[in-house]
């Protein structure tokens, strides 16, 4: 009897530690509990942050190694090695990749299996996150992506996962929709349903006569049917988007002989102008300093950049992605 007693004593007394331990990995969610004043403030605390995570839980992982968290602690550590690899610009450890089969194996349930195969999801996503991805690379996440959904069709977070791997299929407008329209359905997120809302609405302009007019930086009315017969290439951006900066250089340098227009979202026009006189800009901007609130950004559904179209002889939008092999695109609109 007194070894029975002992007995429900300490498995009493290892549970409660189990909990105690869990909720010390747990309380970590919170973040860093401080305000960053700058980026580089922010990346510092952020891996601060994750430094203390990883602690927490190698130290979990070693203590309790077959409890019931045993499947989430490992997809955590393995999420964390990731996000740090990205944050340093270093590709994700190996280790990263056997937390995933560790978890794989000790997932036993439904929920613990969907959680596994969302972080295979995840981690391709990460993967290519800031980068222009090969064919193959976006075909191999729409697979991961269509294959959760029909492995997991009812779980809460596969419309969110849907509108973001639509993000990489500007170049397949057909494949993009039925991302958006899939993900409509399936989410009430408010701000992934914005997103939805906005990618619908570049949608919708493909294909067709694009109605664009605006005021350029010289007060000159500009109108897109002046440019009938030849291409036009348009590029939102914004000097404190470092991406859309180059995007805009980059086009501009591939643009001889075709209209080349920029969209400005800045708020500083002295920004702006020293930015156009490094790129020796000649061309049309449209500028009225009021960012994504912009009337025209609004109605065009403009919600990322650089964002980067191509309209043919006729003024049509052809292309959603002219970063995409830009070189052939205007050969083909030039015919």
């Amino acid at each position: 009897m007194r070894t029975l007693l002992f007995l429900i004593i300490a498995s009493s007394a290892f549970a409660g530690e189990v909990r105690e331990d869990w909720a010390r990995v747990t309380a970590l969610d919170a973040g860093p509990g401080v305000q960053p004043q700058t980026a580089d403030e922010a990346r510092q605390l952020s891996l601060a942050h994750l430094d203390k995570q990883e602690r927490a839980l190698r130290d979990y992982i070693a203590a309790h190694t077959g409890d019931e968290n045993a499947c989430d602690a490992r997809l955590r550590l393995s999420r964390l090695l990731g996000l740090r690899a990205e944050l340093k610009g270093e590709a994700a450890p190996e280790e990263a990749a056997r937390l995933l089969n560790d978890a794989q194996i000790l997932a036993t349930t439904p929920a613990q299996q969907a959680d596994v195969d969302f972080a295979r999801v995840s981690e391709k996503m990460r993967r290519l996150r800031g980068k222009r991805p090969s064919e193959i690379e976006r075909d191999g996440l729409l697979d991961a992506a269509q294959d959760f959904q029909r492995k997991h069709g009812g779980d809460h977070r596969l419309g969110v996962m849907l509108a973001e791997v639509s993000r990489l299929f500007d170049s397949q407008p057909k494949t993009k929709e039925t991302l958006l329209l899939s993900a409509q359905k399936l989410t009430k997120d408010p701000g992934t349903l914005a997103q939805i809302t906005d990618d619908l609405k570049r949608l919708s302009l493909f294909g067709k006569v694009l109605p664009l007019r605006f005021t350029s930086l010289d007060g000159k009315r500009v109108d897109a049917r002046d440019w009938r017969g030849r291409p036009v290439v348009i590029v939102f951006f914004a000097t404190w988007s470092a991406p859309s900066k180059k995007a805009f250089a980059d086009l501009q340098r591939d643009s001889a002989g075709v209209v080349f227009i920029g969209i400005s979202l800045d708020s500083d026009r002295k920004l702006l102008d020293a930015f156009l006189a490094e790129q020796n800009v000649k061309t049309p901007i449209a500028w009225d300093g009021k960012g994504w609130d912009s009337p025209l950004i609004q109605t065009l559904g403009i919600n990322a950049l650089p964002t980067t179209w191509l309209l043919d002889k006729d003024g049509v939008l052809r292309s959603l992605d002219a970063l995409e092999e830009t070189a052939g695109q205007l050969k083909k609109l030039s015919r």
